[in-house]
């Protein structure tokens, strides 16, 4: 019987011989007592007796698939004989039973540097019917085009595969629908939540904004040279930034938001770091070359760096020094006129107009 059939379904069993007469002849039958089934006997014009089956309540395969009767028949002689049948009863499947999910809703965790090709997560359904009844297909529904680009789902196996690159940077969630069908129709739903874990995959980038430059070398200090901005695309303390310079140079850096700072021109003494730093003398040095560096909080650290170089402007900071502190010169009486007594040489370190010496 197919678990569907319905209740009041009769099953004819044929019937009894028995070769006595009268009272000693068949009789009646009895059967087992049981909740599913019932016995119902009919009598032919002829006398004869047939035994019917009939379905009581609502077959269940799942519950039990067999069912096992004893059929008896009785004559009416004294004393009583009977005789036995046994019914065997096989429950075949209907597909009454849709598929389930393990998980209504399956949240999975993914760095973000998972290689393509890699097994992502799997989703399972059972069914409690058999044959193509029980036998499951997935398929993917509300999923948007990015995630149908990333992930693949294997209609059989239920595995959910990368197939794409995953950057924390460009999605970090991901929803979609999974469906379970069996072969007789039914389905099921579960959805599916996506979350992208940030791996420290990107190094700080600097950015600047001159704002000075060449530099007067009497500028003073605290003077904005320069504004930088600090970028990192990865999240927490893998896109926590600081930022240096590179050297003991008459620059500093100054925090002014967040990720952003301000270079500027360091005074004698740079109170925050508490070590002599070089005042500006183009004499000394005519430009400089920076080189900032960005670190972020990562395990490993990533850094970015980015080069500037400042010019000095000469500033009239110098005055001529003769190449003697003092002449002393012996003149004959008789020298003549118009003669070249001594020559005085002055130099001055400046450049340019700052660095012409004239004599009075």
């Amino acid at each position: 019987m197919i678990e569907s059939t319905p209740p009041g379904a009769r099953f004819p069993l044929g019937s009894g011989r028995d070769p006595d007469i009268g009272t000693n002849s068949l009789q009646n039958y009895r059967l087992t007592p049981n909740p599913l089934f019932s016995l119902v006997v009919r009598e032919s014009p002829d006398g004869t007796k047939h035994a019917e089956l009939v379905l009581e309540k609502n077959l269940d395969r799942e519950k039990q698939r067999n069912h096992h009767l004893i059929l008896t028949a009785v004559d009416g002689g004294d004393p009583v004989r009977s005789g036995t049948a046994q019914i065997n009863i096989n429950v075949t499947d209907a597909n009454d039973n849709p598929p389930i999910f393990t998980k209504e809703i399956y949240k999975v965790r993914l760095l973000e540097n998972l290689p393509e090709g890699s097994l992502a997560f799997q989703v399972k359904a059972t069914d409690s019917d058999e044959g193509t009844n029980a036998e499951i297909t997935y398929s993917l529904s509300d999923v948007g085009n990015s995630a149908r680009q990333l992930f693949t789902l294997d209609s059989r196996t239920g595995d959910v595969k990368v197939t794409g690159p995953l950057d924390y940077e460009e999605g970090k969630y991901y929803e979609a629908t999974v469906e379970g069908k069996d072969g007789g129709g039914l389905s099921a739903h579960a959805k599916v939540h996506i979350d992208i874990l940030d791996v420290n995959d990107n190094a700080p980038t600097l950015s600047l904004l001159p704002i000075l430059n060449p530099v007067p070398e009497d500028t003073v200090p605290s003077t904005v040279v320069a504004v930088i901005n600090v970028r990192d695309r990865d999240a927490g303390e893998n896109g926590e930034v600081s930022c240096t310079i590179d050297g003991n140079l008459p620059f500093r850096l100054e925090p002014s938001s967040e990720n952003t700072y301000k270079l500027i021109i360091a005074s004698d003494l740079d109170r925050e770091k508490l070590v002599l730093a070089k005042a500006l003398d183009r004499e000394s040095a005519a430009f400089h070359e920076l080189v900032l560096r960005a670190s972020d909080g990562g395990e490993p650290a990533r850094t970015g760096t980015a080069r500037l170089r400042v010019a000095v402007l000469d500033a009239n900071d110098n005055a001529p020094v003769f190449s003697q502190a003092e002449y002393t010169v012996r003149v004959p009486e008789d020298v003549p006129v118009g003669s070249t007594l001594v020559t005085l040489t002055a130099t001055d370190a400046d450049e340019g107009l700052n660095g012409d010496v004239k004599y009075l």
